[in-house]
């Protein structure tokens, strides 16, 4: 078959018009939703950030993590002896929160979520050996009438394992007055000196 080249001129006048308009209008829909279809497989892929042995190796610039923030802050850390992964994200815009969550290493599965805290919070995990092992969280509580800048007190946490729903569960809080707190350099070396290891997330 030999292709032949059609004249678009034998079409009337307003019709070439109109079907210009909706060739062009077609155009527009197809390359938005491309776009569209490229930046939610951007969003769902999930890797991480940079899958990597060890330090010293170059990787790729990742995407933006928090780009609609001023700022954001994310830290790792494999505690290999509790067999825990920790991870916490820092948001920042006229103040800063922290949120915190710990998975198992071996499978993945989540075992505790820290809601964000204003100004972050110490976490630790007990030296003693054993699977799921206690984590301890120090973090300022905020009543409602406090500013963003004096919490009221400071609660110190201790999570416990618990079989029956694979998670890590909160015990009663020991609450110190701001007033009475040591601050949290202060109490990092106590809890270093009890026996925690403080994680550096």
């Amino acid at each position: 078959m030999v292709a032949r080249s059609v004249n678009p001129n034998w079409l009337p006048r307003r019709l070439r018009k109109t079907v210009a308009v909706v060739l062009a209008g077609s155009l527009i829909i197809l390359t938005v939703g491309i776009g569209l279809t490229y930046a939610q497989g951007a969003d769902q892929q999930g890797g991480p950030i940079a899958d990597v042995s060890g330090p010293g190796q170059a990787v790729p610039a990742p995407a933006p993590q928090c780009p609609r923030t001023i700022a954001c802050q994310y830290a790792e850390q494999n505690m290999l002896a509790g067999g825990y992964r920790l991870q916490s994200l820092q948001i920042c815009g006229a103040n800063c929160t922290t949120q915190y969550w710990i998975a198992s290493i071996a499978d993945g599965s989540q075992l505790l979520e820290i809601d964000p805290a204003r100004g972050g919070a110490i976490v630790t995990v007990s030296r003693v050996s054993g699977n799921h092992p206690q984590v301890r969280v120090v973090k300022a509580m905020y009543a409602p009438s406090d500013p963003a800048c004096c919490p009221s007190g400071f609660s110190d946490t201790t999570y416990s394992w618990d079989a029956s729903s694979n998670t890590l569960l909160a015990g009663e809080p020991v609450v110190t007055p701001a007033d009475q707190f040591p601050g949290y350099d202060a109490t990092r070396q106590e809890l270093a000196a009890e026996g925690w290891l403080v994680a550096h997330v």
